[in-house]
């Protein structure tokens, strides 16, 4: 930048002991200085140092360049007021505080009334807008209390990062939210988050209302109830299940109850058996026996007729034999029978009922409401 301006040692010899300045070297003596009326910087007693922009107030006003050296042609940095989005529109021009850099590319802008910062940009569309080109990250947020850690980021590649746990008081909302309630079973995606709405409809068309289901837990999970007989439950406590049979008629409809736990017998579901008796026998040996001696072999009978007594020297008189009409004696059996015979069985059993459950383990039956 050319200042154009003596320094005070080129001013000062215009005015050693002897010199007569000249009107020239007075002039260069006054330019040298602040005008507070002419080079728009004043400070009046009691209040802070004021500086004027340069430029119409219909476009970009300058405030101040700040230069790391003289000798450079552009400052590093600069302020002015109200700059234009786009340099060649006029009417682009925005209300406001600019800082720029050396390339004129604004860096932070204050809107005025609304507040809205723009970093990156001047027109920030929120109370805080951030621009970036080709910039690996965008926003940063790091802790230092212990050693330097970044807690939040945000790239164009990677989006939004934490480090840490995420709160959010009230409704979340995200494009990558789907409410789709098959839960994408097509294409399911690991960058899609479904809604409770999808979720629970989900769960309810694959666990249907009135599903019924084994439960080894103590406490009845959430949207379920124990089936017994209340909330509309089938009362299931200690009950076998069957498979529902359109064609069995015990089974034909849903609901229907039997069985039990304990049964009798009747003599007509006893299976086909014998009772074996092997009896006894009564056995008698009969040989027989006749009415002969050594000594006689037949039979006669008395006439009637009386005999002499001596005649033979045995019988009395009026027993004569008749010796013509006399019988031989034979052997003859006695013809006595022998029937054998079995025992008469009685009936036999106390009449319980005998056991009807296979083994068994417990569980609880719960039913989706």
């Amino acid at each position: 930048m050319d200042i154009n301006k003596r320094n005070r040692t080129e001013l000062k010899q215009f005015f050693e002991q002897g010199d007569q300045p000249t009107e020239q070297q007075f002039g260069e003596l006054i330019d040298a200085g602040m005008n507070q009326a002419e080079d728009g910087i004043a400070k009046i007693q009691g209040n802070p140092l004021a500086i004027q922009a340069e430029g119409e107030s219909i476009g970009t006003q300058e405030v101040l360049d700040l230069f790391t050296s003289f000798n450079d042609d552009n400052p590093q940095w600069s302020l002015n007021l109200n700059p234009r989005v786009d340099i060649q529109e006029p009417s682009s021009s925005q209300s406001g505080l600019n800082i720029k850099d050396a390339t004129g590319q604004s860096r932070l802008f204050i809107r005025s009334g609304q507040g809205n910062v723009g970093i990156g940009t001047l027109d920030p569309v929120s109370k805080v807008t951030i621009e970036g080109k080709n910039n690996p990250s965008l926003l940063s947020v790091i802790d230092t209390s212990q050693e330097r850690t970044k807690i939040l980021e945000v790239t164009k590649k990677e989006g939004v990062t934490i480090k840490g746990a995420l709160q959010v008081d009230g409704d979340f909302m995200a494009n990558n939210i789907s409410s789709n309630v098959t839960l994408g079973s097509e294409g399911a995606s690991d960058t899609r988050i479904a809604t409770q709405k999808a979720v629970k409809t989900y769960i309810d068309t694959r666990l249907p209302k009135g599903l019924i289901s084994m439960w080894s837990g103590k406490d009845i999970p959430s949207g379920w109830a124990l089936c017994n007989g209340k909330d509309n439950t089938p009362d299931l406590s200690g009950k076998f299940i069957v498979g529902f049979d359109k064609d069995t008629n015990d089974y034909n409809e849903i609901g229907k109850t039997g069985g039990l736990e304990e049964v009798r017998l009747t003599e007509a579901e006893l299976p086909p058996h014998t009772h074996t008796d092997k009896g006894h026998v009564h056995s008698i040996t009969d040989p027989g026996h006749n009415h002969i001696n050594s000594s006689f072999n037949r039979l006669v009978r008395q006439t009637g007729n009386d005999t002499h007594k001596g005649t033979d020297g045995r019988n009395d008189p009026g027993k004569e034999f008749d010796l013509r009409n006399s019988a031989e004696i034979k052997e003859s059996k006695t013809g006595i029978k022998i029937i054998s015979g079995k025992s008469n069985l009685e009936k036999t059993g106390g009449d319980q009922p005998h056991e009807n459950r296979p083994p068994y383990y417990v569980l609880a039956y719960i039913m989706k409401l």
